[in-house]
C-alpha cells in the first residue's frame, strides 16, 4: 500500500519561511529551518513551544530542576526522580501542573511537594505556562502540525485563527519502499560504513535505535574508520567516565570474585593481568599482579570520589573535568566512596539527562528510531525497523493511549521519508530467531505480514565487498606473516592433538589466547606435585605430610570461597593418601631411559614447603618427531610402565580406548594412551609395555568415610604387546580373556575342556585375520575350530554356541589390549594430523574436523568462533 507523501524539510521552509515564528513539537525540525535561513532576521525561524516560551535554543529542565529540588527538600534522589518524571509528565500531558493529585494513586506528599516547587522554580515548562501568544494583526505565526502539540503547548497559542496551520504531509501518496534484507548486523553496518567518505560525513544521516546492538556496531565502526559523527554516545558513554564507572562498580565485587571476571574491565584501562589467574580471588592477589587497579581499591576503600578521580586520571593521563562537576553539583566529591552513594549516581545518570560534548550536529547523524520524525541528512540509512522501532504508551491514567500511538504513527511514516536517498536496511535473523517487522510497517502496508520477506524487498544472503578495510578486521601483525610460519610444526602434544581433531579453530585460538587456570587444574597440579615429592624421598614426605597438606591448602586458596575450603582440603587429604598407598603398593624402579629428558618446570608445592622434588622418574619430557609427539610423563615406573595420575572421573580401559578412536574420531577425542604408548615403544621397542591411569579421587565418598579403595582399584590399565591381530588370537592373554566368565559359560566349557596348549597350537597353525580384512578365511577357521572343539569335548549344543561366543569376542581385540597394528596406524595418524596443521597455519583453521562438527562442550574458546559464516 502507498504512504502519504510527507513534505520534505525544504518543502516545509519554503512554506514558512515569510512567517515571524514557526511553532513545532520537533526540535530537529526546528533547528532544520532555522539554519535554512539565508537572510538577515530578528530572531529564530522556528522553535518548539517550550524553547521559544524560554528564549533558549534547547530547553533542558529536568537537571536543573533535580538540582533545585534536592537542595531544597530531604527527599531521597529516587523519589524526587519519580515524582518529577510523573509531575511534568502529566503538566504536559493535562495542561495543568496540579491536575496529576486528581488520581488517588499519585495523591502522595512527595508529588505535592514537587508541584508546589515546579509552581516557583525557573523551567521551561514555567515559562509556556505563563506564556500566551498575542500576536498583532501584521504578525504571522505557524504552527506545523498542531495536532502532535501537547496539551501544555496548546496552551500558549493564541486564538484560533490568528495563526496559520501547517500539516507536513501532502496530498499525494508514494509508493511503499522496498527494503534490503541481510544476514546479520554486522553486514549492515558494514555495508552502511562503506558508503560514507569522511571528507562528507555530514551528508549522511543513520535512524537506529539508542542503546541497541546497531548503535554499539555503528559507533565502533565510524571511530575505527576515522568517521565524526554526532548524536551518538551520552554523557555515561564517554569511554572514560563508562570505564570509570565499570571499574568502581567492580570493586564491589565482595571476597569471592574472580579476576576473571573483572579482566575485560582492567584492560579497556590499559591493566593487564596475568590471565592464568583469572580464576583466582581478587582478594587473594597481591599488589604487583593487580597492576594499578590496586591503588583504585585501595581508593575505594579508604578515599572519596575526588580521590578516586585523581586516582583514574593518574592511570589514565586523562582529565575527567565533567565527571567531577556532576559529583559536586550532587554533592557526592569530598564523600567517602561507597557503594549505596555509586547506586544512586548510577540511577542519576539512568534517569537524567546529562548533556555532553555529542550533543552537537557535526558528521554523521546518529538519529533514535524513538525520538524524532526528522534527520537533515541528504543521505539516509534505516537500520533494523524492528519491533523496538514503535514507542508504547506511558501507563498512566492521564494519557490516551489511542491518540499516543496514532502521533506515534504519523511520526514513524514522516520518520521513513527523510533524506533525498534512502536505504531500509533490515536483518533476517538475530540470535537464532526471526527478526519481526515493527508494528508500525504492518499497519502502513495494510497487510497482513510476518516476516519482512511479505514486503517489497531484496535479499543479500553474504556481506557485500567493501572497497574500505573492514571496520571489524584487525591488522596484520607480525605474527601472522609468512615468516612466522617459516618452520613448521614437527611434533604436536596429545592434548593439541585431541583440540585439533574436535575442532580445529579451537587449536588456532589456543595459540592466541591463554587459557586460565582452574580450581580443577589448580588441584590437579598439585597433587602431581605433591606425587613428585613422595618419590623423591617418601621418608621426607611422610614426615611432612601435614605441612604439604597445608602448603596444598595455602595454593589452592586463591581459587576458593570460604564455604568451599574445608571441603577441598578433604579432597586433598584424599588425593594424598592414595598418591602414598599406590607408591608404595607398587614402588618405582629405577632405570636408564634414553628418550625422555629432564626439563626444568617448577614446583610451587616443593618450593612452600621447602622440599626437594627432584627425580629420575617423574615429570620427563620427550619431544619425538619420529613419531610426532610431545609431552610430560608423570611418572616412569618401570621399564615397562609409564604412569598418569588422574583427579577426574575413573575410565575403564574400554572407555579410554573409545576416546582414542581414529576411524572415525570419537565425539570427545582423548588420544593420551595411544600417544605414550607410540612413545614408550620409541623408548623400548618390541616389548611389553603398560600406561596405567591412575585415578587419585576414585570412590572419594568411600574414602572419606574410612574405607578407601585398594591401590588396585585406582588403576586403569592398557597394555601394549607388539604382536600382529593373528598372533596375538593365539596368545595366553586372549585365552585368559575369553575364559574370563563363570565356569558354566558356553565358552569356558569349551576352552577348558581343549586347554590353552590345543587352543595355542591351532591358532599357531591357522591365522585368525581381523572381522573386516578376508571373510573366507575367517568362516573356514571358525569351522576348523569348531570341529577341533567337537571331536575334543563332544557334539554337544553348548560346544556350537561356545565357539560361536569365542569368535564373536575375537571379532576385535581383547579389552585393555593394543597391538602393533594399532600403534603403527596411529603414528600414520599423527603425520597425516600434523601435514594438516601446516596447512592451516597457512590457510585458514576450519571449525569442523568431523563432518558432525565439534563437541561444543570440549571447545575452550567458544566465544570466539562464529558458526554462522
Amino acid at each position: 500500500m502507498p504512504l502519504r507523501k510527507a513534505k520534505s524539510i525544504d518543502a516545509l521552509h519554503s512554506e514558512v519561511t515569510g512567517c515571524d515564528i514557526a511553532l513545532t513539537d520537533e526540535a530537529p525540525l526546528a533547528l532544520a529551518l532555522d539554519n535554512r535561513v539565508r537572510s538577515p532576521r530578528i530572531g529564530r525561524l522556528a522553535a518548539t513551544p517550550r524553547s521559544h516560551a524560554a528564549n533558549e535554543m534547547f530547553p533542558e529542565d529536568v537537571r536543573p530542576l533535580f538540582f533545585d529540588i534536592l537542595e531544597a527538600t530531604d527527599l531521597p534522589w529516587k523519589q524526587v526522580v519519580r515524582a518529577l518524571e510523573r509531575a511534568i509528565d502529566c503538566w504536559t500531558a493535562t495542561g495543568d501542573c496540579e491536575a496529576i493529585v486528581e488520581y488517588e494513586e499519585f495523591d502522595t506528599e512527595a508529588i505535592r511537594t514537587i508541584i508546589e516547587l515546579l509552581g516557583e522554580l525557573d523551567s521551561s515548562y514555567r515559562a509556556v505556562k505563563e506564556m500566551t501568544m498575542t500576536p498583532s494583526p501584521d504578525d504571522d505565526i505557524a504552527v506545523i502540525d498542531e495536532h502532535q502539540l501537547s496539551a501544555l503547548a496548546e496552551t500558549m497559542l493564541p486564538a484560533s485563527g490568528a495563526y496559520n496551520s501547517v500539516s507536513s504531509f501532502d496530498s499525494e501518496e508514494i509508493p511503499f519502499p522496498e527494503i534490503d534484507i541481510f544476514p546479520s548486523a554486522t553486514a549492515i553496518v558494514s555495508t552502511i560504513v562503506d558508503q560514507i567518505d569522511p571528507e562528507i560525513a555530514d551528508q549522511f544521516g543513520i535512524v537506529l535505535v539508542e542503546n541497541s546492538h546497531y548503535s554499539t556496531l555503528v559507533e565502533s565502526a565510524l571511530e575505527a574508520q576515522g568517521i565524526p559523527f554526532s548524536g551518538g554516545p551520552g554523557f555515561e558513554d564517554d569511554r572514560d567516565i563508562r570505564s570509570f564507572l565499570r571499574l568502581l562498580d567492580v570493586s564491589f565485587g565482595g571476597s569471592n570474585q574472580r579476576l576473571g571476571e573483572i579482566e575485560g574491565v582492567l584492560s579497556a584501562i590499559g591493566i593487564d593481568v596475568p590471565s592464568d589467574l583469572a580464576e583466582q580471588r581478587v582478594d587473594s592477589l597481591s599488589s604487583s599482579q593487580l597492576g594499578p587497579y590496586s591503588r583504585v581499591r585501595e581508593t575505594v576503600e579508604s578515599g572519596t570520589f575526588r580521590d578516586l578521580v585523581a586516582v583514574y586520571e593518574e592511570i589514565e593521563t586523562v582529565e575527567l573535568s565533567d565527571l567531577r562537576n556532576e559529583f559536586e553539583q550532587l554533592n557526592l566529591l569530598d564523600k567517602a566512596v561507597t557503594e549505596s552513594r555509586l547506586t544512586r549516581f548510577q540511577y542519576y545518570l539512568d534517569t537524567i539527562n546529562v548533556p555532553s560534548d555529542t550533543d552537537t550536529n557535526d558528521g554523521v547523524l546518529l538519529a533514535g528510531a524513538t525520538s524524532t520524525a526528522y534527520v537533515d541528512r541528504p543521505v539516509v540509512f534505516y537500520a533494523g525497523l524492528g519491533p523496538e522501532w514503535a514507542n508504547s504508551p506511558p501507563e498512566y491514567p492521564w494519557v490516551d493511549k489511542e491518540e499516543y500511538l496514532k502521533k506515534d504513527l504519523d511520526r514513524f511514516e514522516r520518520l521513513l521519508q527523510n533524506g533525498e536517498q534512502r536505504h531500509y536496511f533490515v536483518q533476517e535473523t538475530h540470535a537464532g530467531s526471526e527478526v519481526p517487522p515493527c508494528v508500525y510497517l504492518r499497519q502502513l502496508y495494510d497487510d497482513s505480514i510476518e516476516s519482512f520477506e511479505d514486503l517489497p524487498h531484496s535479499k543479500y544472503r553474504t556481506n557485500r565487498e567493501t572497497s574500505l578495510e573492514s571496520p571489524f578486521s584487525a591488522p596484520a601483525t607480525a605474527s601472522s606473516s609468512s615468516s612466522s610460519l617459516s618452520s613448521p610444526e614437527m611434533t604436536i602434544s596429545q592434548s593439541g592433538l585431541n583440540r585439533l581433531t574436535n575442532c580445529p579453530r579451537d587449536t588456532y585460538f589456543h595459540q592466541l589466547v591463554e587459557s586460565p587456570s582452574n580450581l580443577a587444574m589448580a588441584r590437579g597440579n598439585l597433587l602431581h606435585e605433591a606425587a613428585e615429592i613422595y618419590e623423591a624421598d617418601p621418608l621426607v614426605f611422610e614426615s611432612n605430610r601435614q605441612s604439604v597438606l597445608d602448603g596444598m591448602c595455602e595454593l589452592l586458596d586463591p581459587y576458593l570461597s570460604d564455604t568451599k575450603r574445608t571441603i577441598e582440603r578433604t579432597k586433598l587429604n584424599v588425593g594424598l593418601t592414595a598418591i602414598t598407598r599406590y607408591l608404595e603398593a607398587y614402588p618405582p624402579q629405577p632405570a636408564t631411559h634414553s628418550t625422555y629428558a629432564n626439563r626444568d618446570r617448577d614446583n610451587s608445592l616443593a618450593a612452600l614447603v621447602n622440599l626437594p622434588y627432584d627425580s629420575e622418574l617423574t615429570e620427563r619430557w620427550f619431544a619425538s618427531e619420529a613419531v610426532g609427539l610431545r609431552g610430560y610423563v608423570d611418572l616412569l615406573q618401570h621399564p615397562e610402565t609409564v604412569v598418569d595420575y588422574k583427579t577426574g572421573d575413573k575410565n575403564s580401559p574400554s572407555k579410554l580406548l573409545d576416546a582414542a578412536a581414529i576411524d572415525p574420531v570419537a565425539e570427545k577425542p582423548n588420544f593420551q594412551p595411544l600417544a605414550y604408548l607410540s612413545k614408550h615403544r620409541e623408548e623400548r621397542p618390541n616389548e611389553r609395555l603398560e600406561i596405567r591411569f591412575v585415578h587419585l579421587l576414585h570412590d572419594i565418598d568411600a574414602a572419606i568415610a574410612g574405607e578407601p579403595p585398594t591401590p588396585a582399584d585406582l588403576v586403569s590399565t592398557i597394555t601394549y604387546v607388539p604382536l600382529t591381530f593373528p598372533e596375538f588370537v593365539a596368545s595366553e592373554d586372549t585365552f585368559r580373556q575369553l575364559t574370563d566368565y563363570a565356569d558354566s559359560n558356553d565358552r569356558c566349557k569349551v576352552l577348558n575342556s581343549l586347554g590353552y596348549e590345543r587352543y595355542r597350537e591351532f591358532f599357531k597353525n591357522h591365522e585368525l585375520p581381523p572381522v573386516d580384512e578376508d571373510p573366507t578365511q575367517r568362516t573356514t577357521i571358525i569351522k576348523g575350530f569348531r570341529t577341533l572343539a567337537e571331536s575334543v569335548v563332544g557334539e554337544y549344543k553348548y560346544v556350537i554356541k561356545g565357539c560361536q561366543k569365542i569368535f564373536d569376542d575375537l571379532e576385535t581385540t581383547p579389552t585393555g589390549y593394543v597391538l602393533k597394528s594399532d600403534l603403527d596406524t596411529f603414528e600414520d595418524f599423527v603425520d597425516e594430523q600434523l601435514t594438516k596443521l601446516n596447512e592451516y597455519r597457512t590457510d585458514r583453521f576450519p571449525i569442523k574436523f568431523r563432518e558432525d562438527g565439534p563437541t561444543w562442550n570440549r571447545v575452550d574458546h567458544r566465544d570466539l568462533i562464529l558458526t554462522d559464516r
